[in-house]
């Protein structure tokens, strides 16, 4: 792959020739088809099935390479941990039990601490859907492609990179209401990882560990009280609609940089015109995760307006808090650094200048910041089904894309 030297001269130029936003399969058999091995590889996705945003994208990803291989290429699925669990699947994508995985960098700090580091940006986030899912996903998406100590980290494992997407806000769904730092004082929050708990504590709640299968009962049964999740767990995975009717919108950090990986030799082994059509769809698979995160939030948001299941509290006093303790978070990353990271308060501000440069991009084309008022956000609810990705999609592929093919 050709070298990116992005982290030295932020932004990337926007002069790169576009890509068409779909893919041309072969008119006819080249000499790589012709020469390649027909093959099934094994896909294992902890967090879903088909339906859900990830098993859908990534449906769609082993469909175009199929039939750009002409068939040649075949996929088996292993979906909700049926083959490998969130904790083993980075050493058994690169021990070869499955060749396509789904990894959380955060889940395995010592194996990957740059990746786990750079979870920690989820912090620098404005709380607007749009913005946070498509400026920060696309912020995330090129540097896990073009971060070389990033890079270096999964080669280490044997694997290699395909594509990372960043989720939505988290927000607080709870079972009693907090509208002030006084009624969250002492109330007890799911929240795991550091990016998350420091904010909770911030308010004056305890962070509590909790298995992800346990928080519905841990809800409903007094347990704790709140679960720090994105809103579209009222209509998507738990569906706690029913046990935590609070919704408390204060902005907690994204969950940064899920990553898709593949053994790094069966990777190798392609040739370089497929290695270059499965880059361009690894994009492709990217925005339509960060689509489908829309169309769930909207579902949620959907919910929420009608408020007649649940009740969305102000967070007027709440906000600034979380927004002061999430700045001195990421002001505090460098210092946090991993050895292999040169200069990472270089990295800090490079990477924010990214979210920023994604930002102004989705601005231009007419979405703006929303502000965090309970007005405001079941405003920008109620837009969240209306708004069209593809010009920033067509942009990242023109500007991005092309540098990291053959």
């Amino acid at each position: 792959m050709k070298p990116i030297d992005k982290w030295a001269a932020w932004p990337m130029a926007a002069a790169v020739a576009a890509l068409a936003t779909g893919f041309a399969a072969p008119a006819t058999a080249q000499e790589w088809l012709e020469e390649l091995e027909p093959m099934t590889l094994r896909l294992a996705d902890f967090s879903g099935d088909q339906n859900a945003n990830f098993g859908k994208a990534m449906v769609a990803w082993e469909e175009a390479i199929t039939e750009f291989t002409q068939g040649k290429i075949t996929f088996e699925n292993y979906w909700s941990s049926s083959l490998l669990g969130a904790l083993d699947t980075l050493s058994g994508v690169g021990d070869g039990v499955a060749d396509i995985g789904l990894i959380i960098p955060s889940y395995m700090p010592q194996e990957l601490p740059v990746g786990s580091w750079l979870f920690g940006m989820g912090a620098a986030l404005t709380g607007s859907t749009v913005h946070d899912v498509a400026g920060g996903g696309a912020a995330a998406l090129e540097t896990v492609l073009t971060f070389e100590p990033l890079t270096e980290e999964y080669a280490r494992h044997n694997v290699r990179v395909l594509q990372a997407t960043a989720t939505p806000a988290y927000n607080m769904l709870c079972n009693t209401p907090i509208t002030s730092p006084e009624e969250a004082k002492g109330k007890r929050a799911r929240a795991i990882g550091a990016v998350w708990s420091q904010t909770v504590e911030a308010l004056g709640m305890t962070p509590v560990s909790i298995a992800w299968g346990e928080a519905y009962e841990g809800l409903q049964r007094g347990v704790f009280d709140c679960m720090v999740i994105n809103p579209n767990q009222y209509v998507d995975g738990l569906v706690l609609k029913d046990v935590a009717p609070e919704y408390v919108p204060v902005t907690l950090a994204q969950l940064q940089a899920s990553t898709w990986v593949i053994n790094l030799d069966v990777w190798n082994d392609f040739p370089a015109e497929l290695q270059d059509f499965i880059t361009e769809a690894n994009v492709k698979a990217a925005y339509d995760i960060w689509k489908g995160y829309l169309q769930i939030e909207a579902k949620a948001g959907e919910l929420i307006a009608a408020g007649e299941e649940i009740h969305t509290n102000d967070i007027s006093t709440l906000e600034p808090v979380a927004a002061a303790q999430r700045a001195d978070y990421v002001a505090g990353l460098a210092a946090a650094a991993p050895g292999t990271v040169d200069d990472p308060q270089a990295f800090v501000d490079g990477y924010l200048a990214r979210i920023d440069y994604w930002n102004q991009a989705l601005e231009a084309e007419g979405y703006a910041v929303s502000e965090r008022t309970p007005e405001a956000i079941l405003d920008a609810f109620a837009g969240l089904s209306e708004v069209d990705l593809s010009g920033f999609y067509e942009k990242f592929n023109a500007e991005v894309t092309p540098a990291l093919k053959n």
